[in-house]
């Protein structure tokens, strides 16, 4: 078991108080790709600083937690390649029996998985979106594998984790870290 430092964005409503006492807070988007559920960025504050900049420009807050990252209680498909594996062959199972097309969302297939098959006990799932930052992105950083050569590699992965409940892996220690308006003791 080793412990993530995790970040969930928000917008910013004037209410500090509010969110570090009733956080962390569900994402109630239609489009949510990994179900629903509390979605935090992994380990990289840029990707926090991105997220806010990209959804509520200029106005939000940045929450820290840890949690406790067990692979035996998420779904990880992105460091486990078993896990991924087993993601894959599941998708390719149900598109076999007609439950699944080409077109069908992660968050579908996560769904029927979570309420039909042994991943129902999973707390969480986390994903790398890739393609959901710019390799130019301001809040990101690569560097080239070969010179001239369009391959690169990430140094600030867009990894999110999705907590199916709000104590999931231990998840606590919730508080503001951004803007600075907003953190304990701050003075003017």
């Amino acid at each position: 078991m080793k412990i993530l430092n995790v970040y969930q964005t928000l917008e910013d409503r004037d209410n500090p108080d509010e969110i570090e006492h009733h956080g962390p807070y569900r994402c109630n988007r239609t489009d949510a790709w990994l179900g629903d559920g509390c979605y935090f960025w992994e380990t990289f504050l840029e990707n926090a600083h991105w997220w806010g900049n990209s959804t509520y420009p200029g106005n939000y807050i940045i929450c820290k937690a840890v949690c406790d990252f067990e692979e035996s209680k998420c779904l990880d498909l992105v460091g486990n390649t078993a896990q991924i594996e087993e993601f894959r062959k599941s998708f390719e199972l149900l598109k076999l029996q007609k439950l699944a097309t080409d077109a069908t969302t992660v968050a579908r297939i996560l769904q029927f998985l979570r309420t039909k098959t042994k991943l129902s006990d999973i707390e969480a799932c986390r994903a790398y979106g890739i393609g959901s930052k710019s390799k130019d992105s301001q809040f990101g950083q690569t560097i080239n594998f070969v010179r001239n050569k369009p391959q690169y590699l990430d140094l600030i992965p867009a990894i999110q984790i999705c907590f199916y409940r709000t104590n999931a892996l231990n998840l606590r220690n919730y508080k503001i870290v951004y803007p600075e308006d907003y953190i304990d003791g701050y003075a003017v």
